[in-house]
């Protein structure tokens, strides 16, 4: 009973942190006004979370290798709460963006750590069900963040925005009675000079990507030390030989895509409903918020039904409805019926081809699983990033349905690569890898 409780609320603080994603998109206005700042800085309540995040992914994964699941997570937890409620009170920029960083720090646990501790140390009967919630949090709080902070922000003003996630706190003390101990692994020295090169890499990224393509040398240059880094000491944050697993590899391409076309689709189906169908914040989030509870619902559903036997049919159908909707989509009118038939497509076609690539991670690694899912994460999380910035600017140079031809286009590359989910699944019952 205890590992339930748990599960639930690892679930629900992975909801809130994919909330709190998307939870200042349509804030950046109102913010820039009311602090009489340009747009491009109020965007950094966006990227500054996102790079914390995405970092983070990686970070706790390692640090998961020599701590306590348990006591990291309550402390990932408590940095959340605190400087939700610091974010309130501030009404200056620096200090605002210190406590979204802040957040991000503390949020970027709870997806990497929440998948840790259903695949390593919660009761295994647990496992469906709990990658099922996984993703059912992830593709439901990506509706349904928008669609709260369109509510809270027509009632209120952006502040809220921080305040809100402070209901977290609740879980602090129910994770402290229910979260199991368990054993830890040999401890190591954590590589703070490895981790801050990837951090500089992945913050430079994110800014070719969203601000200026030329911080693409800079993020090269980082990367470049980076693996010089990490080929030249013991301990490092990530070890090449990592890498050699080539199941893990396949699945991690496949997630890293399959993240691409979520940043996409949100992006793209948000800009029609706003540009084309003249839909206010709070309709679009409705719509996007409807679709997700649908992918949400298929991903239980499929949850209860996937084994290593049928998980390439379940991750195929997935291919098949991401098909139909771009098609719709491309030769169809742009009716509101049609908009929001692909919009639940499009999220119901994530839950099935998400669950089948997480079902595939957890059944290639037999053990130290921890560096494997931050690493997974981090991709998953640069995926995303990538597919909004990408399209954020294919859309000025092309017309909607050029934009969801390149969709469909990544769409026919990923069941090229079914091969791949073909070679995993006739390995996965052998566990024939060092993990």
């Amino acid at each position: 009973m205890k590992d339930k409780i748990t599960l639930f609320c690892l679930l629900s603080t992975v909801l809130l942190g994919v909330m709190n994603s998307f939870f200042f998109h349509i804030a950046v206005v109102p913010i820039s006004r009311d602090l009489n700042i340009s747009i491009a800085f109020s965007s950094w309540f966006i990227l500054g979370y996102t790079i914390m995040v995405t970092i983070g992914s990686i970070v706790y994964s390692k640090l998961a290798e020599s701590i306590q699941l348990k006591k990291l997570y309550l402390i990932a937890l408590a940095i959340f709460v605190l400087f939700s409620i610091l974010g309130y009170f501030m009404n200056n920029f620096y200090f605002l963006i210190l406590c979204r960083l802040a957040q991000g720090a503390g949020g970027a646990a709870f997806i990497s750590l929440t998948m840790v501790a259903v695949m390593d140390v919660l009761d295994r009967a647990l496992l469906p069900i709990g990658l099922a919630f996984i993703s059912f949090a992830m593709a439901l709080g990506s509706g349904l963040g928008p669609l709260l902070s369109g509510i809270l922000l027509s009632v209120t003003n952006w502040h809220i925005l921080y305040l809100f996630m402070s209901c977290a706190i609740i879980f602090i003390p129910i994770l402290y009675l229910t979260f199991p101990e368990m054993k830890l692994e040999k401890k190591t020295p954590f590589d703070w000079l490895g981790m801050f090169y990837l951090l500089i890499s992945i913050l430079f990224l994110l800014c070719a990507l969203n601000i200026n393509f030329l911080f693409i040398v800079l993020c090269i240059i980082f990367f470049l030390l980076f693996i010089r880094h990490i080929s030249t000491i013991s301990y490092p944050i990530i070890n090449k030989k990592i890498f050699n697993n080539s199941s893990f590899v396949r699945i991690t391409s496949l997630s890293f895509l399959l993240f691409l076309l979520l940043g996409a689709n949100v992006f793209l189906l948000s800009y029609i409903f706003s540009s084309i169908l003249n839909l206010n914040s709070v309709q679009s989030g409705g719509i996007l918020f409807i679709s997700s509870v649908m992918g949400g619902m298929a991903s239980i559903v499929i949850g209860k039904k996937m084994n290593i036997e049928n998980v390439k049919n379940f991750y195929k159908i997935g291919l098949y409805i991401f098909f139909t909707g771009y098609l719709i989509i491309i030769f169809g009118s742009k009716t509101a019926i049609v908009c929001i038939s692909v919009s639940i497509c499009c999220f119901v076609a994530f839950s099935f081809v998400q669950m089948a690539l997480n079902y595939l991670l957890d059944s290639v690694l037999k053990e130290s699983k921890k560096i494997y899912i931050g690493i997974f994460n981090l991709c998953n999380f640069i995926g995303m990033s990538i597919g909004v910035a990408l399209f954020s600017k294919l859309i000025v140079v092309f017309n909607m349905n050029i934009c969801f031809v390149f969709l469909l286009v990544a769409v026919i590359i990923k069941a090229c690569m079914s091969n791949s989910i073909s070679a995993v699944n006739n390995k996965t019952t052998g566990y024939d890898y060092e993990c």
